[in-house]
């Protein structure tokens, strides 16, 4: 499924690049992929009984005038090759092609508590000075951590959350024990 990912992508890639729309497209690309990963569209566009015409339709009325043409000629071929389970896939390639071309790389961070703007900026601050890069961050919540955060950009994990100093400390206790 990765290689088929890519080659999607790859031709997205490569057409916005030669009609100077990469910038614009990468942009919708985030907003589409995230929209898509959604409960509901998941649910509509991989269903065996919806045609591809009404997920075209679907699609078309989800995004109505907030796409460009190239993308939304990508999801309908996509649907037309019978592709849908590739859709988020393929537009995280395309993300982390474009991503990489322009020097930028999107950042998951996952906190205990919602981040005020300045532990924001001062994330993004030291991510694109460790990375050299521009980071995009997508944050999320996850109460479980206890706290602290973790942080996945551009093939760098770093886990700095209550949560994991628990499970190590665990471990070494057992550790002691045996």
């Amino acid at each position: 499924m990765a290689e088929l990912s890519t080659r999607y992508a790859t031709a997205l890639f490569e057409l916005t690049q030669e009609s100077g729309t990469l910038g614009q497209c990468l942009e919708q690309a985030v907003i589409v992929r995230d929209t898509l990963k959604t409960e509901e569209c998941r649910s509509i566009l991989e269903h065996p009984h919806i045609s591809g015409s009404e997920k075209s339709v679907f699609l078309g009325e989800v995004f109505a005038g907030g796409i460009s043409d190239q993308l939304s000629g990508f999801l309908n071929l996509l649907i037309s090759k019978n592709r849908e389970n590739i859709m988020s896939s393929a537009l995280s390639v395309f993300i982390d092609m474009a991503n990489s071309v322009s020097g930028r790389t999107e950042a998951n961070v996952v906190s205990a508590t919602a981040l005020d703007e300045n532990q924001i900026s001062a994330l993004k601050s030291a991510l694109s000075k460790k990375l050299g890069k521009q980071i995009d961050l997508t944050l999320q919540i996850d109460p479980s951590l206890i706290g602290g955060l973790y942080v996945y950009a551009d093939g760098h994990y770093m886990d700095c959350t209550v949560k994991k100093h628990l499970n190590d400390m665990k471990k070494s206790v057992k550790q002691m024990l045996i």
